[in-house]
């Protein structure tokens, strides 16, 4: 089965935008396949506004999130697997969710799988999901 992360934050950039609030995603810029101007994360996190007039062709799918948003004024393509992405939140209010880490893809070998036992730096209020 598919990973149910790009669904669930699909579903939730629908419910904070229809609750008149603005919604921010969270990246982990160290998981392997993210393209994303670094330069502005804090403790490796990226926290960008994903509403409609602030970024340009917005994509999410199973596969991966890809759009154009500017940073300081200056252009930049950001693009990243769904694992990648560790929470969303209304910017107003800081409801939304948060999801477990994923490094890397774990391989398909006999080894014992990779531990996801670190916990990402969101606000207080927003509980961790593991998918």
């Amino acid at each position: 089965m598919n990973s149910s992360r790009s669904y669930l934050v699909n579903a939730l950039i629908d419910w904070i935008i229809d609750n008149g609030c603005t919604p921010h995603i969270v990246l982990d810029t160290t998981c392997e396949g993210v393209i994303a101007p670094s330069e502005f994360a804090q403790e490796n996190r990226l926290v960008v506004n994903v509403s409609g007039t602030a970024v340009r062709n917005f994509k999410l799918d199973p596969d991966g999130l890809e759009f154009d948003a500017r940073f300081h004024g200056e252009s930049h393509h950001v693009s990243c697997p769904t694992g990648a992405i560790i929470g969303i939140f209304a910017r107003e209010n800081g409801e939304g969710m948060g999801f477990a880490a994923q490094k890397a893809q774990e391989s398909t070998s006999n080894a014992e799988p990779a531990a996801h036992d670190e916990t990402p730096n969101l606000p207080p209020h927003l509980r961790l999901v593991k998918d």
